[in-house]
């Protein structure tokens, strides 16, 4: 994996994700933006912003990855918040893509984050989550 295009400028999980974006579009579409979804694996404000730099537009779930994101932030903001409850935060990345974080309060033990490009999708509120 080191020596795979991408990987040692950005490391396994922004490469990975770019060559498999760049390699999944086909021939004669790549001047069309397209749209990526990652699991926490994938997910990091590096690779949201590279998968903008390069056209495309993106969502993935932030874990482990979590450099440069707010996620301490979202944390303590949702700490006492019932399930359901959603926190959005709008930035940049430190080459200047704007990006966006969202916290979910999925539960009372669980927060879901994730991080998207400015245009991947809306955060307009839809039908609520009912935690039984």
């Amino acid at each position: 994996m080191k020596v795979a295009l991408y990987n040692s400028q950005f490391g396994a999980t922004a490469g990975c994700t770019l060559w498999l974006l760049e390699n999944t579009i086909p021939e004669g579409d790549h001047q069309v933006q397209h749209g990526t979804r990652g699991d926490a694996w994938f997910g990091s404000v590096l690779t949201a912003s590279e998968v903008c730099m390069r056209g495309h537009e993106g969502v993935f779930q932030v874990k482990q990855n979590s450099a440069l994101y707010p996620k301490r932030f979202i944390e303590e903001a949702l700490k006492e918040a019932p399930g359901g409850v959603h926190i959005v935060l709008k930035g940049s990345a430190p080459n200047g893509v704007p990006l966006v974080a969202v916290g979910y309060h999925y539960s009372r033990k669980t927060t879901l984050f994730f991080v998207a490009t400015e245009n991947a999708g809306n955060t307009v509120n839809g039908d609520s989550y009912f935690m039984k």
